[in-house]
């Protein structure tokens, strides 16, 4: 009896675990359907918790919280951890099911703990959105003792909290916005202070309207244009307070304003937002309520250093010239950092003394007949000027002052509307033309009458100097300016006087002009009326008396009719109607024998004007309207100056007129052909031979439109096919031999590259194909599984950028196929794109590696990488290059990986080492270390 105790203990002890073994076995099945169920609940409040993130990343910049992020990720780990349990458990056996039914349990309870901690969130972003600003090029550097305690105290004021709004104030071109424009970088590299940094230029006259559309777009956002200011005030209030902390910055303010009516929440401690304005006014900062921080004029010595910088420290070495000159001239620019740079770049390279005592003269000649302060620095610049000596370089100048006031200003137009007037007439050939175009271009921006915008394609004129070119426009040569200023009225008859040369009147709200209307203005060489988007009707008098005009401007307007007044406008060069998409018809050119420039491009014409025939001078001809059916044939092969070509094939194009336009192809500068048909496309690709025009962009579109594409295609060879089927016909498509770009968009046919390729006996056929291609870009193609076969590689070698994105069923880009020449190539796995700078994959949802098959990706020249939206990659393939070591080293040319940080975290690397060594790099001589990696959402 005494052991009865003993064994039944050990009974209870061995069959309890065996119970609960079988109960686990037992239950199995039951558990994985309420494992299936949970995580299911658990999957629907995640995709809620990321609709709402994504919400607030687009309309707000915020980013989710901590708690949120780690949820997400246990989220993410708990998923991976229950695909591995439902894998073991098809394929276990009776003990490992018992064993696994225990994890299943454990699981459960888990999933339902994060299911409960996701409805309990009360936030799911973090206090602060992401922050975003704009780097601004600064073309001159601070200069003086002066300028850079001035840049501290205004740095404390925004690094600290009593100052809240700040008032630059000081004369016209002393500086002002060259301090805010580096302080706005600075404060680029100060995430943590600020969400935001918000430039915008008001200039004058101020309107309100205007500069609310200006901030909104500054913020990335955009306000309704058909409601009032009043309504438009309470959502910008709701942007900018959703921004939370930011600094707004309001260039060159001539007015003050209630910031209410704007929107602009009120600046103060407790909201930690900052408002800084640059005036030449001191009541405007006083009327603002802003700390005054004046910018005062150099002294003698940093005048005379910077007066040096910009003629350059040689000229101090010239024997024949003494320092007393060079100073008496620094004098007469009264230390003013805007007349100073002028007036040296004007001087720069002269070595003889008769130069500098002339150039003395004339700057002390200007400054005695002025008075005030103004005016004398209008005498200083206009040296600048004067000092350009050859009248048509003047011209050209002073034509910049018919755009507003900060427009950035196309150089390609700008030389455009010069050639019509006749500036550049000392070279006979086009392409002549256009090159000293661009030499008057760098001349004027190295006299630094012009500034060069960022991106090159543009020019600006600093609102001084164009003050200047007014006032000399308001005697000889006579302009009437009016532009920018919202006007509704058109400039009464009295202001049309008879000896006006050039009236710009661009960029206003006039809805008509009145039916008597005819100015007599018989030397009137140019008239811009463009983007007046009210206008829809001009008198059939108005051109009666104005038969000296040569360029008329009256693109996006309204109008849908042109007057037959202007078929007798006999010296008329640029004729540009372009995006007046209500302009049905246009009268005869026959009588326009001079025309240069016709630009009928968005209109809604169905046929070419009558007369075409005649205008054999043609060097611009832009055709492209939607609505075309008829070209008739015979009209382009007279073009014998045509540079620049754009046209439109119909689905009723004629076959002679395509092979017309392929004809001239050799002699084009730029050609950009719109194809709704792939027969026409083809012809005309045949019918270069395979090799367009210097530039050209060749579009494929089942409506014969384009443009939704990338917008940077004028330097390149490029062809885009949008919108269409190109595989499931007879014909297969021809490309052009020497193509650099090839974009693909909503292509809805296409599975890989080589099934636009050119084939012989149904094999690609590799030698065909071009080595020049530069760009691949593939976007919303559904049925795209990979771009190219290792087969292709060869061809590919001068890459430069590739994109896919928003393509649903890729799952790799280089596919290794089971034909036995890619047998053969499959045992090299390393795929070398050797010329390879920006690699961009975006919304990709079932992208798992960028080759099979183990292949690695080897590209050195590697600038940027962007990845987002790809939630099955796996592997990014890429090899980093050796050191001598052995050891790897990011790419040298690396500069960003712009990546979701949860998809960073769990990318597999073939080299231990490599997350580590992309997580920072070294950035200057300082070894200041600075990220590769940006985390956040791809662009593309």
């Amino acid at each position: 009896m005494d052991l009865i105790g003993p064994i039944s203990e050990i009974f209870k002890c061995v069959c309890s675990p065996i119970c609960e073994y079988f109960e686990y076995y037992r239950k199995l099945d039951e558990n994985m359907e309420e494992l299936d169920r949970v995580l299911r609940e658990l999957e629907s409040k995640k995709k809620d918790i990321e609709a709402t993130l994504s919400r607030a990343a687009h309309e707000q910049g915020r980013k989710p919280s901590n708690q949120v992020n780690d949820w997400l990720q246990n989220v993410r780990r708990i998923n991976s951890e229950a695909r591995s349990i439902k894998q073991e458990v098809e394929k276990g056996n009776c003990f490992s099911r018992a064993c696994l039914g225990k994890d299943v349990e454990k699981k459960i309870e888990e999933v339902k703990e994060y299911i409960q901690k996701g409805c309990a969130f009360t936030s799911y972003v973090s206090d602060a959105p992401s922050t975003s600003g704009m780097t601004l090029s600064t073309t001159s550097n601070l200069v003086g003792e002066r300028t850079g305690k001035i840049v501290e105290e205004i740095w404390e004021d925004l690094m600290g909290d009593k100052v809240s709004k700040i008032g630059v104030w000081g004369m016209g071109g002393i500086g002002k916005t060259t301090i805010m424009s580096h302080i706005n970088n600075k404060l680029q590299e100060k995430p943590n202070k600020f969400n935001d940094v918000i430039w915008v230029t008001v200039s004058q006259p101020l309107d309100l309207f205007k500069l609310q559309t200006e901030i909104a777009t500054a913020l990335k956002e955009s306000l309704p244009e058909n409601e009032d200011k009043v309504r438009r005030a309470g959502r910008l209030l709701g942007m900018l307070k959703a921004k939370a902390k930011f600094v707004l910055i309001l260039d060159d303010m001539w007015e003050a304003f209630p910031l209410e009516e704007v929107g602009i929440p009120e600046p103060s401690e407790e909201n930690r937002c900052k408002l800084v304005i640059t005036t030449r006014l001191y009541r405007v900062c006083r009327s603002m309520k802003c700390k005054q921080v004046q910018v005062e004029l150099l002294s003698k010595e940093e005048a005379f250093n910077l007066f040096i910088d910009g003629v350059g420290s040689s000229i101090l070495q010239v024997p024949t010239l003494n320092k007393e000159i060079i100073n008496e001239v620094v004098e007469e620019c009264g230390c003013l950092p805007l007349a100073i740079v002028t007036v040296a770049a004007s001087m720069s390279g002269e070595e003889e003394i008769y130069e500098w005592q002339n150039a003395l003269n004339e700057l002390r000649g200007r400054l005695r007949s002025l008075n005030d302060v103004d005016t004398k620095v209008f005498g200083r610049l206009e040296f600048s000027y004067h000092r350009l000596k050859d009248e048509k370089l003047q011209q050209c100048f002073l034509y910049c002052a018919l755009y507003p006031e900060d427009f950035a200003i196309p150089k390609d137009e700008l030389i455009d509307h010069w050639i019509a007037e006749g500036f550049i007439e000392e070279v006979k050939d086009v392409q002549a033309k256009y090159d000293r175009g661009h030499t008057i271009l760098n001349r004027l921006v190295n006299c630094c009458l012009l500034e060069s915008v960022e991106d090159g394609g543009c020019v600006k004129m600093h609102d001084l100097i164009r003050d200047m070119a007014l006032r000399i426009t308001s005697k000889s040569p006579l302009f009437m300016v009016k532009v920018g200023l919202r006007l509704q009225e058109f400039p009464s008859e009295q202001e049309w006087k008879a000896n006006l040369e050039r009236v710009s009147l661009m960029n206003n709200n006039i809805k008509e002009i009145p039916s008597y209307m005819s100015p007599h203005c018989d030397i009137l060489s140019t008239l811009l009326l463009q983007r007046n988007l009210l206008l829809q009707r001009i008198p059939e008098c108005f051109f009666v008396h104005m038969h000296g005009l040569k360029v008329l401007n009256l693109s996006r307007t309204n109008i849908e009719v042109l007057p037959s007044s202007v078929s007798d406008l006999t010296n008329l060069r640029s004729l540009l109607l372009g995006w007046c998409r209500r302009l049905e018809r246009v009268p005869s050119v026959a009588k326009l024998l001079a025309l240069q420039y016709l630009d009928l491009e968005e209109t809604r014409m169905e046929e070419v004007p009558e007369g075409m025939e005649m205008l054999e001078n043609l060097i611009y001809l832009y055709l492209y309207s939607p609505l075309l059916k008829k070209f008739s044939a015979g009209i382009l092969p007279r073009q014998r100056n045509l540079c620049k070509l754009k046209l439109s094939f119909g689905r009723e194009a004629l076959r002679e007129t395509v092979e017309e336009a392929a004809r001239l192809s050799d002699r084009l500068e730029s050609f950009e052909g719109h194809f709704s048909t792939l027969k026409d496309f083809n012809i005309y690709v045949k019918s270069t031979d395979g090799r367009g025009s210097k530039n050209y962009i060749l579009w494929l579109s089942a409506s014969g439109g384009g443009g939704l594409l990338t917008t940077d295609l004028k330097e390149d060879k490029s062809v885009c096919l949008l919108c269409c089927k190109i595989c499931e016909r007879e014909e297969h498509i021809v490309l052009p031999e020497d193509v650099q770009r090839l974009e693909m968009f909503a292509v809805s046919d296409v599975a890989s590259l080589n099934d636009v390729l050119p084939r012989e006996q149904g094999l690609v056929n590799i030698g065909k194909f071009s080595h020049d291609l530069k760009v691949l870009s593939f976007g919303r193609c559904p049925n795209l599984k990979n771009l190219f076969s290792l087969r292709l590689l060869p061809a590919l070698q001068n890459l430069e950028v590739l994109k896919v994105y928003s393509c649903d069923s890729i799952e790799e880009i280089v596919a290794v196929e089971d034909e036995e020449t890619e047998k053969e190539l499959a045992t090299n796995t390393i795929i070398t794109l050797p010329r390879l700078k920006e690699l961009c994959f975006s919304y990709l949802r079932e992208f798992k590696s960028f080759c099979s098959n183990n292949g690695v990706l080897v590209c050195n020249s590697l600038q940027e990488i962007r990845v987002g939206g790809c939630p099955k990659l796996k592997r990014l393939s890429l090899s980093l290059p050796l050191l001598d070591n052995g050891q790897p080293s990011p790419p040298p040319a690396l500069e960003v990986i712009e990546i979701e940080k949860e998809l960073w975290e769990s990318l597999e690397w073939d080299q231990a080492n490599a997350k580590d060594l992309l997580k920072k790099k070294k950035a200057n001589a300082k070894d200041v270390l600075n990220p590769y990696c940006k985390f956040g959402g791809s662009r593309i």
